[in-house]
């Protein structure tokens, strides 16, 4: 078994101990969790030790050696692994910033519980752990560079989500994914508000690559993958037509076919990343479209000449 793995294995018992409900399994929580904490910062140091030996950093004792051609070389020494001190000196050496003030928090609790005794209520303790939950969620994400709802496993990550801290931080990286897409603030806000998973209703939807106008998008609670036109509307898991009048429209602005897209009482287009107020058909040719949709009679659209163009093109023209 991994030692990833483990950690999980061990967050997921504490998780379980948790949601008991029992004064006497939330000191169990406090020691599965904190253990689980700890192995995923072994399990950070693993994957930064050399390829020769993978697990020389996670090694309390470190020796040098010389290889075949003569360079030193080291590696792990004896069965012992880094504890919580030798953990914190190997991030710093590594420059890796870490704020350590809320595993200290629970660390402190699971010595007392081990060693002593905890005179913290049972609301305390369970306070503590719940402040766990944040950080196992941002270790996993910034620092292995994971999803924590695949990591976790679904019902271990169904039951962090409940809490409030972990929701708003995975909130604001869904927000953030489609900022980094070109949306201001205010605009991937109201996209979240307005957006929701059509298998388990959550609105926790980030954006992922982009090889189109409208990037993929993976459900933050369940792991679907989605595209935009399955989370438009709950109650409809796809549109047939894309360009369906309510659904979606074209862009005058940038000549985008299909990018602009209902959400909520606003129209928005993932090819200028703007709030469009001006929507309507052409007057010419009927198309739907967003921008100044005066004059479209004689001027055109995106899609055409209008009836100026139409004349310009024609025959009679021509022959003028």
């Amino acid at each position: 078994m991994s030692l990833l793995q483990n950690a999980i294995d061990s967050i997921q018992v504490g998780v379980e101990d948790y949601r008991m409900d029992d004064d006497r399994r939330y000191l169990s929580a406090v020691r599965n969790i904190c253990a689980g904490i700890l192995l995923l910062y072994k399990e950070k140091l693993k994957r930064l030790s050399p390829l020769y030996d993978k697990e020389v950093l996670i090694k309390q004792s470190i020796k040098p050696i010389r290889d075949e051609q003569g360079n030193v070389l080291f590696v792990g020494d004896g069965e012992k692994t880094v504890d919580v001190q030798t953990i914190k000196k190997r991030f710093k050496s590594l420059k890796i910033d870490y704020d350590w003030d809320r595993f200290e928090e629970i660390n402190k609790l699971r010595n007392n519980i081990e060693h002593y005794y905890t005179d913290k209520s049972s609301g305390a303790v369970q306070e503590v752990i719940v402040t766990s939950f944040l950080l196992i969620r941002d270790f996993i994400s910034e620092y292995l560079e994971e999803e924590p709802y695949s990591v976790l496993g679904k019902d271990c990550w169904q039951i962090l989500l409940e809490t409030e801290d972990v929701y708003q931080a995975e909130k604001k990286t869904c927000e953030q994914s489609f900022e980094a897409y070109g949306f201001e603030s205010q605009i991937s806000e109201h996209i979240l508000e307005n957006i929701r998973c059509p298998f388990c209703h959550s609105s926790l939807i980030k954006a992922q690559d982009q090889s189109d106008i409208f990037p993929s998008l993976v459900c933050c609670s369940c792991s679907k993958d989605l595209k935009i036109n399955d989370v438009i509307e709950e109650e409809k898991i796809s549109y047939k037509d894309f360009a369906s009048e309510g659904s979606f429209a074209s862009c005058n602005d940038t000549a985008s076919t299909n990018s602009v897209v209902k959400l909520g009482d606003k129209w928005i287009c993932f090819s200028c990343q703007e709030i469009h107020d001006d929507v309507g058909h052409c007057e010419y040719c009927n198309e739907f479209i967003t921008g100044d949709l005066e004059d479209t009679f004689l001027s055109g659209c995106l899609m055409c000449d209008g009836q100026m163009g139409h004349y310009m093109n024609s025959r009679a023209y021509n022959d003028d």
